[in-house]
């Protein structure tokens, strides 16, 4: 007993540590996808279609992969995820030594294979953690919650220092160093699948049947689809904000977008303490409502340092009120179904920003940066108003 403890402190750490990198280098992937479609071919409807493919294959092919890590191990498909990414990251330096068409379809492929490995990777790692975490379920989901949003905040400046340094191909050599040292982490975590009952299909509807009878998770679902919905604009309109409305250079552009980090972090890292006062569904509403307001002030902002404060005040509300929502579903959710339904949530988390930055593209076409973030804000505001008066249960709980 005494040996199996440190043995199970080992493998959390190692999965933890794996997770944080895989996280930091797949957002590295999704960035170098925006920002070279914008910096290098000046297409901001390309970045949205690059971000659309990294989180809108899972769309498809995420409900099947909850089934997967249901019946088999998620340790395995969690390497399959990585080897799916090595591929895209490859593809995105071929393109980068390329001109024309030929490049844009090396782009493109990169781009799909960084979804399928989203697809796979998101209920993977959910799932593995949800075997390793016991009894500290809502603990180790906040944990693991605050360093992948540390791996989305850091991306950017990484990239940055990257870019500094040499060039596009630095970048994608340091995502693929990342994901082999994440790899080697998790080679000796053993987790068994639960075997097949039936066919992947069936499995999926009953998960969506559980789903939606219990109305508790169907209500975190329906509110996690809402404050993705900020991450679409946060990706693809930020770069062109801070290049084009506060004539940011390379590498200040990727610490203000790094800014997001640290407000994240904070978000996160405060949500349980805040939570036990105010009531986790509360907290979880307002901090939603921050996150639009936030976003909405950065639209009507000119100036650098009101610019960063919104910013932390939007990722401030975004990290606290996403990581009490993971908190919930890890918690409140069947071990049976725990890949099902946590497919469904990373099915929302990468689906909606996908569906957001692919609008976002296509919005900045027609209309100024400055327009496209004060809207973004407005809606986002006004969702969540609603939201907040409709979902009863969400709002009212307290665990």
């Amino acid at each position: 007993m005494n040996q199996s403890k440190p043995n199970q402190k080992g493998q959390m750490f190692r999965f933890l540590s794996a997770s944080f990198l895989g996280f930091l280098a797949g957002h590295l992937t999704n960035y170098s996808v925006i920002l070279y479609a914008q910096d290098v071919w000046n297409q901001d409807a390309l970045a949205g279609i690059g971000f659309g493919l990294c989180f809108g294959v899972p769309l498809f092919l995420g409900w099947f992969a909850g089934a997967w890590c249901d019946s088999h191990s998620p340790q395995i498909l969690a390497q399959l995820a990585h080897v799916s990414f090595l591929i895209a990251l490859g593809f995105l330096n071929i393109s980068s030594q390329m001109i024309g068409a030929v490049a844009v379809s090396f782009f493109l492929l990169g781009a799909f294979f960084a979804g399928v490995g989203w697809s796979i990777l998101a209920p993977a790692r959910m799932s593995l953690l949800g075997r390793l975490a016991g009894e500290k379920q809502k603990k180790m989901a906040v944990i693991f919650n605050v360093l992948v949003m540390l791996g989305f905040g850091s991306a950017p400046p990484i990239l940055a220092f990257c870019r500094s340094i040499g060039s596009w191909k630095t970048v994608h050599l340091t995502g693929v160093i990342l994901f082999l040292i994440a790899m080697t982490l998790l080679i000796g975590i053993k987790t068994e699948g639960q075997g097949k009952s039936s066919s992947a299909w069936d499995r999926i509807l009953r998960g969506l049947s559980y789903a939606k009878h219990h109305e508790l998770l169907k209500q975190t679902l329906l509110f996690s689809i809402v404050i993705y919905c900020s991450m679409g604009p946060v990706q693809v309109m930020m770069p062109r904000y801070a290049k084009g409305v506060l004539n940011l250079g390379e590498l200040e552009r990727g610490f203000f977008l790094g800014a997001l980090a640290l407000a994240l972090l904070m978000g996160g890292g405060t949500s349980l303490k805040l939570a036990k006062h105010f009531g986790y569904g509360k907290l979880i509403l307002t901090s939603g409502l921050m996150c639009g307001l936030g976003l909405l002030g950065i639209g009507l902002s000119t100036h650098l340092w009101i610019s960063i404060v919104l910013l932390l005040l939007s990722g401030f509300g975004a990290g606290a009120s996403i990581s009490l929502l993971v908190a919930i579903l890890q918690s409140e959710v069947s071990q049976e179904y725990r890949g099902r339904v946590m497919s469904l949530y990373t099915i929302t988390s990468q689906v909606v920003p996908a569906f957001a930055g692919l609008l976002s593209g296509l919005i900045l076409v027609k209309v100024s940066i400055a327009t496209a973030v004060l809207s973004a804000g407005v809606i986002l505001t006004l969702i969540v108003i609603v939201t907040t008066i409709r979902l009863q249960t969400l709002r009212n709980y307290n665990m």
